[in-house]
């Protein structure tokens, strides 16, 4: 977390802020990140992915606005990324891009 501005060096810091976004805006739904399990080359008939998911939150520095994001579900994320995990990719199209 961030404790001094890296821009500017101040300590006025406005910490653990949380990010919100369109639809996000009761709290309930802030944006996260996700890393899901890769497909087995043996996949069994049965199969539900595993996967680490994680909300950010934000610091801002109150003298020149830079701003950080962070998770507390940094040691999960990184787990999962050695194992082979990525992240979900989503698309708006209807049609399946070939």
């Amino acid at each position: 977390m961030m404790k001094k501005c890296p821009e500017c060096g101040s300590g006025e810091i406005v910490p653990n802020l949380i990010v919100f976004a369109d639809d996000s805006a009761n709290g309930l739904n802030p944006p996260y990140v996700k890393l899901v399990e890769p497909e087995p080359v043996k996949r069994p008939f049965v199969w539900v992915p595993k996967h680490v998911a994680s909300g950010f939150r934000a610091a801002v520095c109150g003298a020149c606005g830079h701003t950080e994001f962070y998770t507390n579900r940094h040691a999960e994320i990184l787990e999962a990324h050695r194992k082979g995990y990525t992240s979900q990719t989503c698309s708006l199209n209807v049609i399946p891009i070939p």
